[in-house]
């Protein structure tokens, strides 16, 4: 238990980078209402293939990973563009996906498909740390920073 705590710290303290390739935003999650709406409400999913399970890859296994999960949602016919998770502290970064319109439970199946503890999953006004082995939900708002931050 201990172990998945530590993912929880990690996963509710970084800084989330979400694009649909003509605005971009940079967020971290908020316990308080902050007003912000991203993408004007529409459902969106943070996703990426590499490190996963956190387990490290190397750059090239982890960009095979995450071509294979571009190839995916190609041929799924997705809406998508980039997106980056990254530490507050600078030691951690994951390139991947900004998904949308999918389901919460279509976008379970995607983190839990290619290997991922957890997604970032948005609706509306707020933003949930989607769990993937159990499907559980942390709800947040989402604190917009400087996106040259």
């Amino acid at each position: 238990m201990a172990e998945l705590e530590h993912y929880e710290e990690v996963y509710g303290d970084a800084i989330y980078y979400a694009s649909d390739n003509n605005e971009e935003f940079a967020f971290v999650l908020s316990e308080k209402e902050m007003g912000a709406t991203l993408f004007g409400g529409r459902a969106f999913t943070l996703v990426t293939a590499q490190n996963p399970q956190s387990t490290p890859l190397s750059d090239e296994e982890n960009r095979e990973r995450n071509e294979r999960l571009e190839q995916h949602l190609l041929e799924k016919g997705y809406d998508y563009g980039p997106s980056l998770g990254k530490s507050t502290d600078g030691s951690w970064e994951e390139e991947g996906f900004t998904v949308f319109d999918l389901s919460l439970g279509d976008a379970l199946e995607l983190g839990q498909q290619f290997g991922q503890h957890a997604i970032v999953y948005g609706e509306v006004k707020r933003v949930a740390l989607a769990w993937c082995e159990d499907g559980r939900l942390e709800w947040f708002y989402p604190k917009l920073l400087n996106t040259n931050a």
